[in-house]
């Protein structure tokens, strides 16, 4: 008994220590892994139409993250909130298909499971996926599950 007690007290001790500034520095390490030279940023409006409402979200931050293939990328949204009431967080789509089309780059996907906290998020499946980068500026649009949602932003320079 006097074991467990100890074990329990030890276990306790260890979850106390931990504090918020440790577990943000680990998510920080994270994203500056995950950008390369080629990572694009922009800053631009988040518009999510959930059933619960309109969720709009100016100067919200997007990475465009080259693969190895010279066809696909994924695109990272920075604290997205999809709905008024959900916590922000960083949503990656892995998978969107790039195709130079002139001065245009069109980019899109029909279907992609979104990642977020490290983790694959399939009841918020990306469909529908399309966009456009011309220039400094891109703009897109996709459902999030059932939520329709467009971004339409700036390069950040």
């Amino acid at each position: 008994m006097k074991k467990t007690v100890m074990i329990l007290a030890a276990m306790a001790a260890v979850l106390v220590s931990c504090d918020k500034a440790e577990t943000d520095d680990v998510k920080q390490e994270e994203v500056i892994e995950t950008v390369s030279s080629d990572t694009v940023f922009y800053s631009g409006t988040l518009l999510a139409n959930a059933s619960s409402g309109d969720c709009q979200t100016p100067d919200t931050k997007i990475s465009i993250n080259p693969s190895d293939k010279a066809d696909s990328t994924s695109i990272t949204i920075f604290k997205a909130k999809l709905a008024n009431r959900m916590p922000a967080m960083d949503i990656t789509i892995p998978g969107i298909t790039v195709q130079k089309n002139g001065n245009v780059t069109l980019i899109s996907t029909q279907s992609s499971v979104p990642l977020a906290m490290g983790n694959p998020f399939p009841n918020y499946t990306v469909t529908e996926f399309e966009g456009e980068i011309l220039n400094d500026e891109i703009t897109f649009s996709l459902k999030f599950g059932s939520t329709p949602t467009s971004y339409s932003g700036r390069i950040v320079k």
